[in-house]
């Protein structure tokens, strides 16, 4: 099934926002794209995903999601080297790396069971699970376990560490990214997107970046749920500072949500 003539023939910095407009939620006749999604900055790759998620549903259509992001995950992924995926989702971020350099390697993490099989699969059917290392677990500050919200069953990536106890949560396993990474390897690119707690990935990865082992870092302050959990505005921009890396905003620093990126001062 081809997508619809509109995502066909639009630019691709103007697909996302077409998508969001007139296509969100995605209409059921197109639920057979979801099956095998091709991503249009690798193709040949393909995505089994989820027809009532928002993200999936703008892949699925469009071929793509966080256009930004994902054309700076291609142009370093062809360089070369390992990059770490925490909060993995299905794999779309890691499927784009493994796809641009067949000697790239992916660590990554994800704990919600629904994204990890769905991972799996999609490793397996593009033929990249030997290239890639996935934790079923959340990664944090410290070892341990948490309370793990799963977000709405129609959604994917809504979940993430709970501040409280509830019918829904769920205890997952919590790793420190330094834990399972040798702390003198290099890495490209650590891209986080925890709905909250990335302040707490960056600083489970405290050995690899006061070594600036880590090339650039992408994360996310999703401002309303790290109150919930404890965490400062300022946090994450004052153990990058401590660590001797230096902070950029991608999206206004004044919003509720906002993108960073991080690169060693």
């Amino acid at each position: 099934m081809r997508r619809p003539l509109l995502f066909r023939i639009l630019p691709g910095r103007l697909r996302e926002a077409a998508f969001y407009r007139w296509y969100n939620p995605a209409p059921r006749r197109w639920y057979p794209l979801f099956r095998a999604a091709e991503l249009r900055f690798a193709p040949g790759i393909h995505m089994r995903l989820v027809p009532t998620d928002v993200v999936h549903g703008c892949i699925a259509l469009t071929g793509l999601y966080e256009r930004r992001l994902s054309k700076r995950v291609v142009h370093l992924g062809r360089k070369g080297g390992l990059m770490i995926d925490v909060g993995a989702n299905a794999g779309y971020f890691s499927l784009l790396w493994t796809a641009v350099n067949s000697s790239n390697e992916v660590i990554a993490f994800e704990p919600s069971p629904r994204n990890v099989e769905l991972f799996r699969d999609n490793l397996e059917s593009n033929g990249l699970t030997d290239r890639t290392c996935l934790y079923a677990c959340a990664a944090g500050r410290e070892e341990g376990r948490l309370d793990f919200a799963p977000g709405p069953k129609e959604q994917t990536g809504w979940g993430g560490l709970a501040a409280q106890r509830s019918e829904d949560t769920f205890t997952v396993d919590v790793r420190c990214v330094d834990s399972v990474v040798a702390t003198d390897a290099p890495v490209s690119l650590l891209k986080i997107d925890t709905e909250g707690a990335d302040t707490w990935v960056l600083m489970g990865c405290e050995g690899l970046l006061r070594k600036h082992h880590i090339a650039e870092v992408h994360f996310e302050q999703n401002k309303p749920r790290m109150r919930a959990l404890g965490i400062g505005d300022e946090d994450a921009a004052d153990f990058l500072g401590e660590v001797g890396y230096e902070m950029a905003p991608l999206s206004d620093p004044g919003g509720d949500v906002v993108d960073w990126v991080a690169t060693p001062a």
